[in-house]
């Protein structure tokens, strides 16, 4: 039978990320458009946009959709991260991939969404996987990674009329990076 791990310590952080998202979503859009990731604004020094462009949504659609992404990341990773670590890691992730988007896709002028950390997450997580001896981690890390590259290198798949946009690939791209990265330095750490 399948243990969730129920504890506080691994089910406060994800509820405060997922609070934190709704919060910033109910924000005047006055307010909203002062957070989102804008490339002109973050090179006249508004810097904070480099964080907080990964926790505004416009659209409940897409608000719910990553809400719903945290709690799946939860389900597989909740005991990587207990108490301070998971909020750290997020704000990392958020960090990396914005900062990817803004020195190695010049063509992005606007980003909102926390899908590159979501990306990030699953590669952390699946790193973390990999370093306990969780063989499927293998198999999770090489997917989203050979995933995130090839959108990113070669183009998004295209399935039917939908494909995602070039914003998601660079944002996944890079979160899905950074992920292995803080995963990697993280296990180093310890």
């Amino acid at each position: 039978m399948i243990q969730l791990p129920l504890n506080r310590r691994y089910t406060l952080a994800p509820i405060l990320v997922s609070v934190l998202l709704l919060v910033v979503f109910l924000l005047p859009e006055s307010m909203l458009l002062k957070l989102t990731f804008e490339r002109l604004p973050i090179a006249e020094g508004e810097y904070w946009r480099l964080l907080s462009g990964q926790f505004v949504h416009f659209s409940w659609g897409h608000l719910w959709l990553n809400i719903a992404g945290i709690w799946v990341m939860y389900l597989l990773y909740a005991e990587h991260a207990p108490n301070w670590r998971y909020p750290l890691v997020v704000c990392l992730l958020a960090l990396f991939s914005n900062l990817g988007m803004y020195f190695f896709a010049p063509e992005i002028q606007a980003y909102l969404g926390f899908s590159g950390v979501l990306y990030g997450l699953f590669a952390w997580g699946a790193v973390v996987d990999i370093r306990k001896g969780i063989k499927l981690g293998w198999l999770l890390f090489l997917g989203v990674m050979l995933k995130v590259s090839w959108e990113y290198f070669v183009g998004p798949v295209q399935i039917g009329t939908a494909t995602v946009d070039n914003l998601a690939v660079s944002a996944h791209f890079f979160g899905a990076l950074g992920g292995g990265i803080i995963a990697l330095v993280q296990l180093r750490w310890r």
